[in-house]
């Protein structure tokens, strides 16, 4: 593969015009490792580098392993795919009485009607940790005041909340917490023993920790953790063992010799469950557990993540018998543009810097002057060839703005969004959101009635305005 020479290069030129603080990359071929390397610092602060060892939380890349773990109590005989998760958890319960329907299939594939946390919930939860061994069994009680967004198995419907259930049920079934056994029986097989779900383990030198644009780069505030959506969101590990991961799942449960799955969980996991986005894409179908797609017309299979100041993406290309994942301590569509150099690289085409997401020029010009001199900047270079950008491209910014409670800039940034984006629904929902935590009911009512008039139907509009009222 000549572009691997290529790759290094275009990396580091994403690196500097993005202004990334960290990046991990992995890509793997019929058993082994042909490319494996990390660039920048696991923190601005420390200026500690980051290397193969270096711990990533991968996020929702997590799910696969869980729908590993649970694939194998299927075949173990303990678990049933159409069961009723009451059966093994009695005390589950959703505001709804359909909740009982619910079956681990369901789960697996998103399509269980659950609910998912909403950015307050989420923020909340993984400020305020909790890390003894009760706390994933408290969290599941909890959930008897949610609703259920759709009926069982009637759609698509993305749920943390849902695979947080399935780390209890691991733990109730194995008499082992969900930790450990996903260390014993998952981890340590596919040769991740240093890779933890349980953050309390982690040396702190090894972490690279998340940053986040506010608008100016800084590490996070505080590292996001809660034990009891450590199954969703919260595993932590190195290139080097994601590499090991990658090699394991092309070999459909094989690592050195020893063998999580048979190859029959594999391709029912492997099997679109739902449809999920466009084609074509990394995410067109639902697997169990797994994204189904395709990378300029291969096939691909895997999962990302994302969300309080990290960025990643495994994605496996079986008809190549190859893998390629990125690994990345910030948030932004930085990481789109690594991932497509990495996975170029992984079909044999010349991998690319791309385009500039014109939400970074935007960020310097609020951090050098304020909201006024980005209005400028915009008009400035919104022509320019060098740069993209759509309706979507600030509300990450304004996200992470909400989460260190810059609710006033995150207010201007979404003004600016609209005046380029008027009809932008998402950002009329994060302007009355922060209205709303700015305890400005009247204004917040306001822009729910005006997004109501664009869309009558708007569930989540529907849900603030009860709340502004």
């Amino acid at each position: 593969m000549n572009q691997l020479t290529k790759l290094d290069t275009v990396l580091e030129e994403i690196i500097v015009r993005w202004g990334i603080p960290g990046l991990g990359v992995g890509i793997v071929e019929n058993n082994e490792i042909i490319y494996a390397r990390t660039f920048g610092m696991q923190s601005l602060e420390t200026g500690a580098p980051v290397t193969l060892d270096s711990l990533f939380c991968v996020a929702s890349i997590a799910k696969c392993f869980v729908a590993t773990a649970i694939m194998q109590l299927v075949e173990q005989g303990k678990l049933n795919l159409d069961a009723p998760v009451v059966q093994y958890l009695p005390y589950f319960r959703l505001d709804d009485e359909r909740f009982p329907q619910i079956t681990l299939r369901q789960i697996l594939s998103h399509t269980s009607g659950m609910p998912d946390m909403d950015e307050d919930e989420y923020d909340d939860l993984v400020a305020n940790p909790e890390y003894d061994e009760g706390a994933p069994e408290r969290y599941i009680r909890a959930l008897s005041s949610c609703k259920m967004v759709a009926a069982p198995g009637e759609r698509f419907a993305y749920s943390n909340i849902a695979y947080n259930v399935l780390g209890d049920l691991i733990t109730k079934i194995t008499g082992q917490t969900f930790e450990t056994y996903m260390q014993e029986h998952i981890l340590r097989p596919a040769g991740m023993s240093e890779s933890t779900f349980y953050f309390p383990d982690i040396h702190p030198e090894r972490l690279a920790v998340p940053h986040l644009h506010v608008p100016e780069m800084i590490v996070s505030p505080y590292y996001p953790y809660h034990r009891a959506d450590a199954p969703a969101s919260f595993l932590h590990t190195s290139v080097m063992e994601m590499c090991h991961w990658a090699i394991t799942s092309l070999n459909r449960g094989v690592f050195q010799g020893q063998r999580l799955l048979t190859p029959a969980s594999y391709d029912l996991m492997w099997t679109s469950a739902a449809r999920r986005g466009s084609s074509p894409s990394l995410r067109e179908e639902m697997g169990l557990g797994w994204t189904l797609g395709h990378f300029k017309n291969v096939q691909t299979v895997g999962h990302g993540g994302g969300g309080f100041g990290w960025t990643c993406f495994l994605a496996l290309l079986p008809e190549k018998n190859r893998a390629a994942f990125i690994l990345c301590n910030e948030e932004s569509s930085a990481h789109v543009r690594a991932l497509q150099a990495v996975l170029d690289t992984a079909i044999e085409q010349e991998p690319r810097v791309g385009t500039i997401s014109l939400a970074i020029p935007i960020c310097e010009a609020i951090q050098a002057g304020g909201i006024r001199t980005a209005y400028a900047r915009y008009e400035e270079l919104k022509d320019c060839q060098d740069y993209f950008f759509n309706q979507d491209e600030m509300i990450t910014l304004v996200y992470q703005l909400m989460s260190v409670k810059k609710f006033q800039l995150a207010v201007e940034v979404l003004e600016l969004n609209l005046h380029i984006f008027p009809d932008h629904i998402d950002s009329y929902l994060f302007l009355a959101k922060n209205y709303l935590r700015m305890n400005n009911r009247a204004q917040a009512g306001s822009i729910l009635q005006k997004i109501l008039a664009l869309d009558p139907g708007n569930t989540a509009a529907i849900e603030l305005l009860e709340k502004a009222q």
